[in-house]
């Protein structure tokens, strides 16, 4: 699969940064020149500083436009002024890799990074040469250090690419990810403008981060889960959850007692969703028992209507669905319906009734859709209905 970039090309490479760089150049400037007004002491080795930053911008610039020549000479010129600044020797560097002088481009990032890691264009380099005779764990380290300096580089593909697009590549970044960095949020998070190759790529990496026995928490991939779902993917949004999620997988309804369910919880995913409607407000307030909660629901409605649903990977068959249902009073109430939506409407159904507000239906999936929800609604009537203890389990294949 490729989704961008080629692979193990330094130079190609390295120039996806200038332009980062560059910018990173002029704050920095700007940076020093507010603060030698403050300090005379600072003032007086401004002139230098800028004057070698200006160099390096120069450098970068016109080595992105081809004159690798001029790139060189303006590098050389940088490392003069400021010999111990681990910048201008990186651009020199890259400036010597861009003139096709690998041999020259080794020795001075080899002295670049004696100066100091967190220097872009140096992490890059060494990214790439270890890329280049397959040694994953290295560049997945430098790959770690920029995006700790710099998370919005998850949109770069070329950098992402040579280790997400392989086996071991992916294990490595796994590695990475197991000590939570600060770009794990917005790697599994800031995922809505991500296409759906890339998305493949970065579901293999966080199955292997669960691999490695770190759970992330249902939160943390919940965004992650309701992309896939909005791409028409649940099996590979059901694969996450169940890998991050504590308490997924453990029977067919997620959080039957909705200990962990939150009413702002309004995007599709795999734990319950609630549907807002200004005619019926749901409330959670403890349940009858240490540990359960219930959703205290009430409403005029001429029908029944949909007020909170889960999303589920059903084959085609027959399941019994149960659940408790008590009024205000304690007593049992028939105000709670279930049923399953394919998109195409619910039918709804009362349940038959059982001891202390159990209710009991027998639904049927029809296989006409992947991941039907399973959704329950508020009936006409009077009164407060309290929802808790919704469990599922299957009865066989749906009749022919």
């Amino acid at each position: 699969m490729s989704v961008g970039g080629e692979r193990r090309r330094p130079a190609g490479t390295l120039l996806v940064a200038v332009s980062a760089i560059a910018y990173a150049a002029l704050a920095l400037a700007s940076g020093l020149d507010r603060a030698g007004a403050l300090d005379p002491v600072l003032a007086g080795m401004l002139p230098t500083a800028i004057q070698a930053q200006s160099l390096r911008n120069k450098a970068t610039t016109v080595q992105s436009i081809g004159d690798a020549a001029r790139a060189r000479a303006l590098a050389e010129k940088a490392v003069e002024r400021t010999p111990i600044e681990p910048g201008s020797t990186a651009v020199l560097g890259a400036a010597l890799l861009g003139a096709n002088d690998a041999a020259g481009a080794d020795r001075v990032f080899r002295v670049a990074a004696q100066m100091g890691w967190r220097i872009p264009l140096t992490q890059l380099y060494w990214m790439q040469t270890s890329l280049a005779v397959e040694d994953y764990p290295n560049p997945a380290v430098r790959l770690d250090a920029l995006l700790r300096q710099t998370p919005s580089l998850l949109s770069n593909r070329k950098l992402l690419d040579p280790l997400e697009q392989t086996e071991d590549g992916r294990k490595a970044l796994a590695d990475r990810l197991v000590e939570r960095p600060n770009w794990l949020d917005p790697y599994t998070t800031d995922v809505w403008e991500v296409p759906p190759p890339v998305l493949d790529l970065r579901r293999a990496v966080l199955l292997d981060v669960a691999n490695q026995g770190r759970k992330l928490g249902c939160v943390d991939v919940s965004p992650f889960v309701q992309r896939e779902i909005a791409l028409g993917n649940p099996r590979g949004a059901h694969d996450v959850w169940i890998a991050h999620c504590p308490g997924a997988g453990k029977a067919m309804i997620y959080d039957g007692d909705f200990q962990q369910a939150e009413v702002s919880q309004t995007r599709s995913s795999l734990s319950w969703t609630f549907v807002g409607n200004g005619n019926i407000s749901v409330f959670p307030e403890p349940g009858q028992r240490p540990g359960q909660r219930a959703l205290a629901v009430d409403g005029k409605v001429a029908m029944p209507t949909v007020f909170v649903r889960q999303m589920l990977l059903l084959p085609a068959g027959r399941y019994r669905v149960t659940w408790t249902a008590l009024s205000e009073s304690g007593a049992p109430t028939t105000r709670i319906v279930a049923g399953l939506d394919c998109g195409h409407g619910v039918e709804w159904q009362t349940g038959e009734a059982g001891p202390n507000g159990l209710r009991s239906a027998v639904l049927e999936s029809d296989g006409s859709c992947d991941a039907p929800w399973l959704s329950f609604g508020l009936a006409p009537g009077d009164g407060v209905a309290r929802l808790t203890g919704v469990a599922m389990s299957p009865l066989g294949a749906a009749k022919p």
